[in-house]
């Protein structure tokens, strides 16, 4: 299967002779950069200061407006209700809660409800006779319909409110309230105090999810109908001016992913804080000088909801660059390769306020670490090993030379983004931008690192040709501000915090070295200095000893340092270990101290009480033996707010 994509992303590129090293933005050269490969410190440079004036533009123009559009069209937000007479909607309008079909077609007597919303009620209607519940008994039924508020879902048995439904027809339908594909938890920790009271939120196995402090469920929505082949992720709660809203991305076009899953093209619904659908947010068209382009696809890793129909958003849009530096060489030995670009944008009421482009960087060709054979990338795909497999990919012949994984902001006092702060994969290291300006004005860790002060927590790594450096992160997954004020500005120094997945190649069977040994933590940059002062760690292989569960993850993941005794951590993914489902025989797969690396042997979400040393609450799952999936079982990432 081969696929041109540039026929949609073809058009003029701006071809500029580049000379030097690290020409991105200034002349200095970072140390701990290629010239200083392997030094023992981590000295600080002076801050970059590119001005618009030093962007090397791509121009680069692409649009996808009528594949998108195609796509979109054949993708379900609903599934089709089950084919009986009885009926079911939410009283709020809650998008999905309805009455489905049994997987078994032969099963015409039981029957489930796609979503739940905790303590809302239910509209049962179709000519209902009578309804009995499993948990309070014979129900009052009124004009052929019910109006039920369903019990509370205790998340630690999981156990399932089944209601009878005897119909005018003389049909009976058992309804189920837990779904026939659920996930299972296990859930321990109670030690939440009252002040940290809150509602984790995740997506597992296509099931958007949210389960309290207290270990209840306070919400389910499947979206399996979307397809096997489709994935749907990062399902997040987000909050802007005391307005909620709840977002999570949908997957449309399975060809730009690569072979390993690691990044996906589609968009982003939006739903009110009645979990109502409301948008469906693609790449906005850009008509800004340098940055021309139609509609895009989003990627799953970020999407930040600023407001009504105010968004940041995050593409990656595979481009032919013709900007890679003279140290590096292209196609042909050129200075061309095809890319998978980084595009952040800021879009307001459907128009583009700001955007950045990776590709506008020449530094970050040469500051990758991963994903860096630009002399053998290539549109038309390639094949490459998947476990024990050989696949054509698309996507794996293009180079993933950045893999923004999280953007965050600060805001102007219109409300509109200042800084943005970026984590990328394959650089190993994290970005502030000024997103109005395009200047980029610090790198923490990576190759081209213009901070220092952190050498206690860096180690020697090399990069995909064997280039050794100063590595702070390594393959890290996600950077927040932490000292933000409600109205988004920052006074004092910035303080920032990773989920620092410090990939490795461990565990095997037998233990590897340099394993992956994931921690947290926060930094404080103090840019007149240069430095970054790291603080608060939390090592996984710590908290192992705390609950015996692998606290370990190659991708993926999540922090929120909330407060003293509130550190929340989403576990991401461990592609070895979450491939392992239960009926895997034990042993299987081990590392130092753990004889059965599983599904289940990962926890979800932690939150550590760091002024306690407690853990105080600890999901882990496992997936439902009824669940055709042929992804691993992760979730992306868990995000707690206190409602």
């Amino acid at each position: 299967m081969k696929n041109r994509f540039l026929r949609y992303a073809a058009a003029t590129v701006a071809a500029t002779a580049l000379a030097g090293v690290l020409v991105g933005c200034g002349s200095q050269q970072p140390a701990g950069s290629a010239g200083s490969a392997g030094s023992a410190a981590v000295a600080p440079t002076a801050v970059i200061t590119c001005s618009i004036d030093d962007i090397d533009y791509a121009n680069i123009f692409f649009d996808y407006t009528d594949q998108i559009a195609s796509e979109m069209a054949a993708v379900a937000m609903v599934p089709q209700a089950a084919a009986i007479e009885l009926t079911a909607a939410d009283a709020n309008g809650a998008t999905g809660v309805m009455i489905i079909p049994s997987i078994d077609a032969a099963n015409t007597t039981d029957y489930y409800m796609n979503a739940y919303v905790a303590g809302n009620t239910i509209n049962f209607a179709g000519g209902i006779a009578s309804a009995e519940s499993s948990v309070n008994g014979a129900l009052p039924v009124a004009g052929g319909a019910l109006a039920y508020v369903p019990a509370a879902i205790d998340g630690k048995t999981l156990a399932d409110e089944v209601i009878t439904f005897t119909m005018a027809s003389g049909a009976v339908y058992k309804v189920h309230m837990i779904p026939e594909t659920f996930p299972a938890f296990e859930i321990i920790g109670d030690g939440v105090a009252a002040d940290n009271a809150g509602v984790y939120s995740f997506a597992l196995d296509k099931f958007f999810v949210r389960v309290n402090t207290a270990g209840e469920l306070i919400y389910y929505r499947n979206m399996s109908q979307v397809g096997e082949e489709l994935m749907v992720e990062n399902f997040a709660p987000q909050t802007m001016s005391d307005k909620q809203y709840y977002s999570a991305f949908v997957e449309l076009h399975p060809d730009f992913r690569n072979a390993q899953g690691g990044y996906s093209s589609g968009f982003y619904l939006v739903m009110n804080e009645n979990y109502q659908d409301i948008d469906q947010v693609t790449l906005a068209a850009n008509e800004e000088e340098n940055h021309k382009h139609g509609a895009g696809y989003l990627d799953q890793h970020e999407f930040l909801v600023m407001g009504d129909n105010h968004y940041m958003l995050l593409s990656y849009t595979p481009l032919l660059i013709e900007n890679l530096p003279a140290s590096l060489k292209g196609i042909d030995g050129g200075n061309s390769a095809y890319v998978w670009a980084g595009i952040m944008q800021e879009v307001q009421d459907g128009k583009v306020v700001s955007e950045v482009n990776t590709a506008d960087y020449p530094l970050l060709y040469e500051s990758a670490v991963e994903k860096i054979d630009y002399a053998g990338s290539t549109d038309q795909g390639v094949n490459v090993v998947v476990g024990q497999n050989e696949v054509f990919s698309l996507a794996d012949g293009i180079q993933d030379y950045v893999h923004v994984n999280s953007i965050d902001y600060t805001a102007d006092p219109d409300g509109t983004a200042d800084k943005i702060l970026v984590s990328m994969r394959d650089q190993s290291a994290v970005f502030q931008f000024d997103i109005d300006t395009g200047a980029l004005e610090w790198i923490l860790g990576g190759k081209a690192s213009t901070l220092g002060g952190y050498e206690e927590y860096a180690g020697t790594r090399t990069d995909d040709n064997g280039a050794a450096f100063q590595a702070l992160t390594f393959g890290q997954h996600f950077a927040r501000y932490t000292n933000k004020a409600e109205d988004g500005t920052i006074s004092g120094n910035t303080e920032i915090s990773v989920f620092d997945n410090h990939t490795g190649v461990a565990p095997f069977l037998t233990v590897m070295d340099p394993a992956t040994l994931t921690r947290v933590f926060k930094a404080t940059i103090d840019e007149e200095a240069g430095t970054a002062a790291i603080s608060d760690v939390v090592d996984g292989t710590y908290l192992n000893e705390k609950t015996g569960k692998y606290h370990n993850a190659s991708h993926c993941g999540s922090v929120q340092y909330d407060n003293e005794n509130s550190v929340v951590i989403g576990w991401g993914l461990h592609g070895v270990v979450d491939n392992f489902g239960p009926m895997v025989p034990e042993g299987t797969m081990k590392d130092a101290g753990f004889d059965d690396l599983r599904q289940g042997s990962r926890p979800i979400v932690t939150e550590y009480d760091l002024a306690n040393d407690s853990v105080t609450f600890e999901l882990s799952a496992t997936r439902n033996p009824n669940e055709v999936n042929s992804e691993a079982f992760f979730s992306y990432r868990t995000y707690k707010t206190a409602k």
